[in-house]
């Protein structure tokens, strides 16, 4: 394995324990979680000229778009 192919690795799977946390935390399914966290990563890394924040941004994203959701409902 390449150090960029176990650093990718390993963002993955902190996204991973970060999706299921926040679907904990906020009571909402795990794919409904990672369904806004995709959209946002997405959105996110079309306009990016720093990838290396991209998840992190997508995740704070996801928890308020999450958020605003749970109180409209």
């Amino acid at each position: 394995m390449t150090e960029s192919t176990m650093t990718a690795s390993s963002a993955a799977d902190d996204a991973q324990q970060a999706i299921q946390a926040l679907s904990k935390k906020l009571d909402v399914p795990e794919l409904k979680v990672l369904e806004v966290y995709k959209t946002e990563y997405s959105r996110l890394s079309a306009q990016c000229r720093i990838a290396a924040f991209v998840g992190v941004l997508a995740m704070r994203n996801t928890r308020t778009i999450l958020r605003e959701a749970g109180r409209v409902n």
